[in-house]
Parts: C-alpha cells; structure tokens; sequence
C-alpha cells in the first residue's frame, strides 16, 4: 500500500498549475492541508481584511477539491507540531509544498518543520515557486529565467485527488474572523476564487480595461488596474496563467494600445516576482533599509528621529490638509486598497510620510500591511523603501518627493474624481483648488510645508548616501541577530515569539554576504540602482560562484517582456 503525501497550501491555493499537487497526485493518496498559523494571524502587520479574503479563498479551494474527490484539512497550531501530529495520524511519508520567500515568520517556520519532520523520518520536498530561484544571479539572468519559466506549459489540474485510507480526526471546517480571535472586518471583499480571478483578467482583457491601462494608470479613479493583485498574493490563480492569456491576447489584438497596455502589465507582474527573489536573496529586506547607514548607527530597531504621533495619525486617518493625500489615506482605510488605490496614489501618500513627515518608512509600511488585502511584504515593503528613497545609495540618487499640491491633482486627478469621492469637505472646490484648499471650516490647514521639508529630506538623504563609498556589498544591511517584527510593542496581542531565539534558522537560508566572490558581488548588486559592476575592494576566500543550473532562452527570445 503506497503511503499517503500531504500537500500543505500556503500561497498557492488553487489546483491549476500546482507541481506539489500534480505531482502528489501521481503518486497515490493526498492530504490537502492548510494550516491557520497564529504567529501569521496576529502577526503586527496583519488585517483583518487580508485574513477575511484568505478564509474565503480556502472556502473557494475546498470546493475545487471536492469535485476531485477530496477536500481541503484545515488545523490552526504551530506548524511544524501540527505536521508531526497530522503525518503520524495519516501514516503519511511525504510532504510536498511550495517554498516561501515573502517573510520571516515564514521562512523561520519552514526552517523549524524541517528539523521536525527529519528525525520522524518524513521526507519534505520542496517546489520552488514557477520563476523563483535559490541560485544567485545576475538580475539580467534572473529576468532570462523568468521568462522561459512563465513560458513553460501550464500543469493541469489532478482529475482525481483519492483519499487517503485513514481519514484525519475531526471535521474540516474553516474558522470565522472570530473564531481567530480577530474582530470583524467591514471592508468589501472581491470574490474568492480562481472563476473569480479568471473573471477578473478576462473582463481586463474584454471589457476595455486594456485599451486605457497604460495612459490612465496614473489616475486613481479610472479604475482600469486589473484587480488581480488579492488573487495573486495568495496564488490563487497561477501568475504564469495570467502572463500567458495576456501573452495570448497581445497577440490576438492588433491595435497598438491594447499591445502597449498588456505588455505594461507584463513588465509589473515580471516586476512584482523580482521583489520576491530580492528577498529570498536578503530577507533582511523586511527589517532594515538596503544600505546601513540609512538606519540610525546602521541598527535597524533604532528610528531616524522620534515618532511624531500627532503627525502620523494625521497621516493614518486622512487629515493632512493635502487632498489627494487624505483621498489616498480614505481609500485604503474603506477598500483595503485593491482596487481603487493604484500604484500612484500609494506613492503619493507614502512619499509623503517619509519624505516629507520625515517618519522611518517601516512605520508606513506596518499601516499599509494591516489594512492591504492584497498586501504582499516583498512588494510593498521594497517600495515604501524605494519611495523613502534608502533602496539607491549612489550621491546623485533619485529622490521620490513628490508636491501633494496641485501638481500631484493636475498630473493624477485633474477632474477631481478620485478627491471628491473620498473627501467630501473639498468636493465644492473647482479643480484648480484641489490642491491647495482655501482655508475651510472641517477641513485642517496643510501640516507640512512642501518646500522646507523636501529641501531638508534631500539634505538628509544626501549626507547617508555619502556614507557608502564604492557602493559595495559591504554596506548592505545584514540580518540583525533580532527577528522581531518593526513596532511590535504597539500591538500587545501581537505573536511574535517565534523570533525571540537566538540563532534563528531560516529556510530558504538569507544569503551570505560576508566572503562573496567578486562575480557573486557584481550578480547581487546588478539588482539594486547605480551599482552594477561595483564591488568591494577587499579580497574574498577563493571558491566557485553560484551558478544557475537551469538554461535560459536567447535574449529578445520574448521581445514582449522588455520595459
């Protein structure tokens, strides 16, 4: 009798395009499992508008399970006890599940599941995610791997999941907000799913969307995103589905701003899986700014200047004095941000914070995480960091300090659409006083002054840019010895003692930076601004680079992908 495997979900919960369940499949019984993770539920930086949509797409999984014979198992515990527990009930021998860059916590948790399951003798094998790579590479390469990975076929779904001969105890039911000991979330929801996510990119594709993406992308209330970023966050739909129907469709249409539109989105979902592999490269990422000096005294829990609590809430709730900046702080608060707070009006209100506020990024990035439901670590933490400006250390670096005034409502909203939706108080203004309201009663005063803050931000940024000469490997921030989430201690309901620790290991492993060859160097610093071919001067132990052992396609093989 062929033992059963246990396929354990965790950002990939769909049946389509699934190596772990195909291949569990192949081999005899299967145990669909997801585990309900209480440092990841009340981690610092979880809302409970991400975990309502979770539950509902696990209710949307379960279904497709069913109508292939099975089902999904859901326990809520540590994950590596459950496992132990679950594979000893089951007489289960293999686990099979996706690795996972996105955080920490997870990453500390997949490090503590294998030293658990070893010595029970369980085999745990792990599928790299379609474009991920523990290889060190050049980002050119990496970009080369992509590509060809989301040109590979698409892996069918199992016909047939059986069961295994012992069932596990207990019914499986998928808990409410509650039930988690999480307060209820009124914030609407999309539709859970991967019909629902289907729906979503074929209505991109037909319905018009696609002919304006590209030149209102900047506008929030055009609302031609493609609304797929929930669905993509928790793999709901296969990110190599979405880039070969619109492959598909490029093709298929010959005007040439559908063409322009499509291969824009490519490039940002292309963009988006580049931050994960940032990660997995430097999962410090998540704690720290990309170069040393950028954190006080190059130590990541220490801040910039004190928080200004009055200044931060002002920013939280929408009550700057800026219009378009409180539409961008409304709008997150009411939607969770996926649909109507594009790519521009985040950059707005986080630039403002951290440029012109002048409060440590991480703060930003903490209130966008537990308010996003499609909020995605890797992504938006590197971007609160590339806005903040501390991602590019080259003394002429590019700073993001955006004007919140009218120049930002003239280039973003210049009909005020976006504005009056979410703040009423000005929607009696003509559009050319979006910007800069006259004084109102109900509505504050500015609270910043645009151009004393942004000469003193780029003073500031200068003078830590100076800091890191040759733009080496050797200024970039390492792993603190500390795991604790940023500003836990505001959240005293937080689980967070999965990383008190010490000498946490991690899977995938955070890369070695201390003994880099100068290949090695020059391949992990081609992924950050200004430093390709930069290395340190100091001579490191001789030993091969890393090498990729997978064959890339020919450059301009998929001249559709170029930026």
């Amino acid at each position: 009798m062929v033992a059963p495997t246990v396929v354990w979900f965790r950002r990939d919960l769909r049946v389509h395009d699934h190596a772990p369940l195909r291949e569990a499949a192949a081999h005899g019984p299967v145990l669909p499992l997801f585990i309900l993770d209480p440092a990841l539920l009340h981690h610092p930086e979880t809302g409970p508008a991400r975990v309502d949509f979770l539950l509902r797409s696990l209710r949307a999984l379960d279904h497709d399970l069913k109508t292939r014979g099975s089902g999904l198992t859901v326990r809520i515990g540590e994950p590596s006890a459950v496992l132990a527990e679950l594979v000893r009930e089951i007489g289960a021998s293999t686990v099979m599940v996706h690795s996972d860059c996105e955080r920490l916590v997870g990453r500390v948790r997949d490090a503590r599941v294998a030293e658990r399951l070893g010595p029970l003798g369980v085999r745990l094998r792990w599928f790299d995610p379609p474009g991920s790579t523990p290889d060190l590479l050049s980002h050119s390469h990496w970009r080369r791997l992509w590509i060809a990975s989301m040109a590979m076929p698409i892996l069918e779904a199992p016909a047939r999941l059986p069961p295994p001969p012992q069932s596990p105890q207990g019914a499986t039911r998928i808990p409410s907000l509650s039930a988690l000991g999480l307060p209820p979330s009124d914030v609407p929801q999309p539709e859970a799913g991967t019909d629902a996510a289907r729906e979503r990119l074929r209505s991109f594709l037909e319905d018009g969307a696609s002919e304006t993406y590209y030149w209102q992308l900047s506008e929030p209330a055009a609302r031609v995103s493609s609304g797929l970023s929930p669905y993509l966050k928790f793999g709901v739909i296969s990110p190599r589905e979405v880039v070969q129907r619109l492959r598909g469709s490029a093709h298929a249409h010959t005007g040439p701003r559908a063409r322009r539109s499509v291969g824009q989105l490519l490039s940002r979902l292309r963009w988006a899986a580049s931050m994960h592999q940032r990660f997995r490269y430097l999962p410090q990422l998540e704690l720290c700014s990309l170069w040393s000096v950028f954190d006080a005294g190059g130590d990541p829990s220490e801040l910039e200047a004190p928080l200004d609590e009055a200044l931060y809430a002002a920013w939280r709730e929408g009550r700057t004095g800026y219009p378009i900046v409180d539409a961008a702080a409304r709008c997150l608060l009411a939607e969770g941000g996926w649909r109507s707070l594009n790519f521009r009006a985040r950059a707005i209100h986080s630039s403002f914070l951290s440029n012109l506020c002048g409060i440590d990024w991480r703060y930003g990035a903490l209130h966008y995480m537990r308010h996003l439901i499609d909020g995605d670590c890797a992504i938006d933490h590197y971007q609160w960091a590339m806005q903040a400006g501390v991602t590019d250390g080259r003394p002429g670096g590019w700073s993001r300090i955006y004007h919140p005034g009218q120049t930002a409502v003239t280039r973003c909203d210049p009909h005020g659409l976006f504005i009056r939706r979410w703040v009423p108080e000005v929607a009696h203004l003509t559009n050319d006083q979006l910007g800069e309201p006259p004084p109102l009663d109900g509505y504050p005063a500015p609270i910043v002054r645009y151009e004393q803050c942004r000469e003193r931000r780029e003073q500031w940024l200068l003078e830590r840019r100076a800091g890191i000469p040759g733009h080496g490997v050797g200024q970039l921030a390492r792993l603190p010895q500390s795991l604790r989430p940023f500003a836990a201690e505001r959240f005293p309901h937080a689980v967070v003692d999965w990383s008190e620790a010490p000498g946490q290991a991690l899977h995938p492993p955070a890369l070695p930076l201390d003994g880099l060859t100068p290949e090695e160097e020059r391949a992990l610093l081609s992924w950050f601004p200004g430093n390709r071919n930069r290395v340190s001067r100091r001579r490191p132990p001789a030993r091969p680079a890393r090498r990729s052992s997978r064959r890339a396609p020919a450059p301009g093989q998929l001249d559709l992908f170029a930026l």
